[in-house]
């Protein structure tokens, strides 16, 4: 097994951003025996206070969209709606980043159907 998983982490210690606010991802590649740290990429969030731009959340979605999932400390319903038509799932994990990644490998909806 080897798949890529964004996390929106401003420290890189803890999944704590929300995906609208995010202003990068770090991106992991999960292995069959642990994660490897890609990269941190950036990213122009979309939401301003309580409104956002829903083309900014499709650039958003395509900063991480050759990952399989994202771990995010919060997520709204279009945003989800975003992720989801691009195969992207979308995990809330409000968790430190070693904690957040274990949930991720253990994920069946991370590894089943994954060449669909």
């Amino acid at each position: 097994m080897e798949l890529r998983v964004a996390l929106a982490t401003s420290d890189g210690t803890s999944v704590d951003l929300h995906f609208g606010r995010a202003d990068r991802f770090a991106i992991y590649r999960l292995v069959d025996d642990g994660w490897e740290h890609l990269e941190d990429r950036l990213n122009q969030p979309a939401c301003a206070g309580g409104e956002h731009a829903d083309g900014q959340l499709e650039q958003t979605a395509e900063v991480i969209s050759d990952c399989r999932g994202v771990a995010v400390a919060l997520i709204g319903v279009t945003a989800m709606d975003v992720l989801l038509s691009r195969r992207i799932i979308p995990f809330v994990l409000e968790l430190p980043v070693a904690e957040a990644l274990g949930t991720l490998r253990k994920s069946k909806l991370l590894t089943r159907n994954i060449n669909q």
